[in-house]
Order: structure tokens, then C-alpha cells, then sequence
């Protein structure tokens, strides 16, 4: 077993829910932010024992808006962290933030703090296409953010977009990722570009479904995936997963830990963890999770322990979402198997259809099969 781990931090709190958004998140909570971080900082001490043995590479917050709650509690967190912690072992510390939550005093803090990764969510530079979609910000807010983050001297900067979205044609798509590359001297060194999934139950749902708003049709849609995947590569930005682009050096490290099955500890309500072949999450309740922590009852809720034909599949589709694919050797150095001894039948096919091919002793997804990745995932299922 390696001795790293990872550490993923959730924030649920909103100033208002986007129209597309699935995550458990609330907006009019904010009486509950304090008593939702003390409970979460002591989560982290009820985890004291891993923590203190375990290397900390990543230390992730996500959300929900973490910078919509006030800088104090994100340094508390981290401040409680850091006491369990080793923190040279640290190499990446990200916080999402949404534009119109950024500000010059949180930045600061934030810095001051350890992170130093800043992940931005601006998903649209068109302001009628953030209000169909329910955002607060405007592409305005989005600028005068960049501006802030890059005088704050934090200078690893990730931009994430969505598509397709309502309003959005083929050329609006090809401004919004031009503009995005451009920001290379602004510090941008990631771009996240997301499939949009439309979750039943969410407003955006009720939108398409009442024909309030539409998307462009298949055709089109796979034109921007053409263009995005062509235009960021010319200009430097390595795709190594389906969806994240980075410049060299500058890939996500984070996010690479799900992706290479390597553990990592999820705090918070409705956080994921995965530890010792078991995944499990929190209760998603802010409240019974609050309430549980208080009371030291257990906040733990889905838990699988995965069987080693399970851990298998799973590091098999993990490892095909990276460009780079599934190395074999690694396969075997790690599971003390052959994969084709196991699951000959399954990559012969997938090779044959032209979704698979092998090269330089990886597996690796074609360029048909990046497009259609679904269908290879359910063949290791």
C-alpha cells in the first residue's frame, strides 16, 4: 500500500443553485456555516490516526461556492488540517471559487493559508447564457476575478466551462474557448470543459422539457467537440483526461489521484471517500450530518468494499479516462495479474470495434472511442 493520501474538503454552501447543478449544495443556510465548519474541522480530529500516519499530497476544496463563505473558516479548516499533517509532503492545495465571490482580503487569506491552486468557475463569457443557467456571475465579474487572483501572487489558475448550454451555437463555443486560451498570460494553466448532463428534477431539466430553452442538436455538438479538442492541443494544452486540458507541468494532481485509484479522505457532508478498497460517502443532510458529528455517531453511508474483480474493473475504467490509458505492466505489478488473462475477450472486441488500441504497452482509448467512452466503461461493468 502506498503511504500518500488525499484529501477532499466539501462546502456546501451557495449564495443561489445553479440551474444545472446536482450537488448537494443549499442556498439560505448560511445560519448553519459555522456549525457545519466546526463539525467538519472535527471530522478531521475524529481522523487523527490516518492523517498523522499518511502522506498528504492534495488537499482539495470543492463545493457548492467555498469562496462564498467567509476566508475565516477556510483557514480554520486548513489550520486543523496542518495540525495532523505533515505539511511537506503537501504539493497542491485547490479551492473553487465562483467570480462573483472573490475578493482581494480572501485571496490574501487563502494564500497565506497554503493554497495555491484556484479553480474558477466561469462556464459561459456570455451573460445571457449564465442567466438561462441559473449563475450569479457576470463574464465582468470573471475578468475583474482573473485580475485579483493574479495580483494575489497565487499563479496556478484553472478555468472550467460547460457545453452545451441554451443559447450556445458553434460560434459563440469557438469564442468562449478562444477567449480561455488566451488567458495563458493570466495565469491559466488548466481548462476543465465538462459535457453538460441534464439531471432530472434540476430547473434546467424543466426548462428543455417545457422547451423554455434548447441545445444545439448532436450534429453541432460534436462540432464544438471537434474544435475544442483540435484548437487546445495546437495551442498547448495537453489533454490528459476526457475532459481537462493542462498546459505541460500543470496537470491537476488532485484529480489525477481518482483517476490512478489511489486513496484519498473526503470530509464534510455527502464527501466520498476511498480507503483500505472501500469507498464510502457521508450523509448527505447537513443536518444529521451536523448533528452526528456532534453526538459521535457515524456520518459514513453507501460503503462498498470492493472485491479484488471489482478494484480491477474499476482501476481498468479509471485508467482509460486518461489519454495516456491503462499502462500494463502497472496493471500487473499492481494486482499480480495479467489483464488479458482476466478480460481477453472484452479488449479484443473493443479493439476490433476500433474503441481500444494497444500501443507502447498501454491501452489506450482511439479517437472514436474517446468520443463514445460510455460504451467502453459498461463493457467492465
Amino acid at each position: 500500500m502506498n503511504n500518500d493520501l488525499g484529501i477532499y474538503i466539501h462546502i456546501p454552501f451557495c449564495l443561489k443553485k445553479c440551474y444545472y447543478c446536482d450537488f448537494v449544495s443549499y442556498s439560505n443556510k448560511e445560519e448553519m456555516i459555522e456549525k457545519y465548519i466546526f463539525a467538519l474541522c472535527k471530522e478531521i480530529l475524529q481522523n487523527a490516526d490516518i492523517l498523522s500516519e499518511r502522506k498528504v499530497e492534495t488537499i482539495y476544496i470543492g463545493g457548492g461556492t467555498p469562496s462564498y463563505i467567509d476566508a475565516k473558516y477556510i483557514k480554520q479548516i486548513l489550520d486543523t488540517l496542518y495540525m495532523l499533517v505533515d505539511k511537506q509532503y503537501l504539493k497542491e492545495v485547490t479551492i473553487e471559487c465562483n467570480p462573483n465571490s472573490i475578493t482581494k482580503e480572501k485571496l490574501e487569506i487563502y494564500k497565506e493559508s497554503g493554497i495555491n491552486r484556484i479553480s474558477i468557475g466561469l462556464q459561459s463569457i456570455y451573460d445571457d447564457i449564465l442567466k438561462t443557467i441559473g449563475r450569479v456571475h457576470t463574464f465582468s465579474d470573471f475578468t475583474s476575478a482573473l485580475e485579483l487572483v493574479n495580483q494575489s501572487g497565487i499563479d496556478n489558475i484553472s478555468v472550467d466551462l460547460i457545453y452545451p448550454l441554451p443559447n450556445l451555437d458553434f460560434n459563440r463555443f469557438k469564442d468562449t474557448v478562444d477567449y480561455v486560451i488566451g488567458l495563458k498570460d493570466k495565469n491559466v494553466k488548466h481548462i476543465s470543459i465538462y459535457n453538460l448532463e441534464v439531471h432530472e428534477n434540476t430547473k434546467l431539466d424543466f426548462l428543455l422539457k417545457e422547451g423554455y430553452a434548447s441545445l444545439v442538436d448532436e450534429d453541432e455538438e460534436y462540432e464544438m467537440y471537434k474544435y475544442l479538442v483540435s484548437t487546445l492541443q495546437e495551442k498547448g494544452f495537453l489533454r490528459y483526461e476526457i475532459s481537462n486540458y493542462a498546459l505541460e507541468g500543470y496537470l491537476s494532481k488532485h484529480n489525477l489521484r481518482y483517476w490512478e485509484q489511489k486513496e484519498y479522505l473526503g470530509f464534510g457532508v455527502n464527501a466520498s471517500s476511498f480507503l483500505n478498497s472501500s469507498r464510502y460517502k457521508n450523509i448527505p443532510s447537513i443536518e444529521q450530518y451536523i448533528d452526528n458529528i456532534a453526538n459521535n455517531l457515524p456520518t459514513k453511508t453507501d460503503v462498498e468494499d470492493m472485491d479484488l474483480l471489482s478494484l480491477m474493473k474499476e482501476y481498468i475504467i479509471l485508467s482509460l479516462r486518461k489519454i495516456d490509458g491503462l499502462n500494463l505492466m502497472s496493471f500487473k505489478t499492481r494486482y499480480k495479474k495479467d489483464i488479458f488473462d482476466l478480460f481477453k475477450e472484452e479488449i479484443d472486441d473493443l479493439i476490433k470495434n476500433g474503441l481500444l488500441i494497444l500501443e507502447n504497452n498501454s491501452l489506450k482509448l482511439t479517437t472514436r472511442g474517446l468520443e463514445v467512452a460510455n460504451v467502453v466503461w459498461e463493457t467492465f461493468v
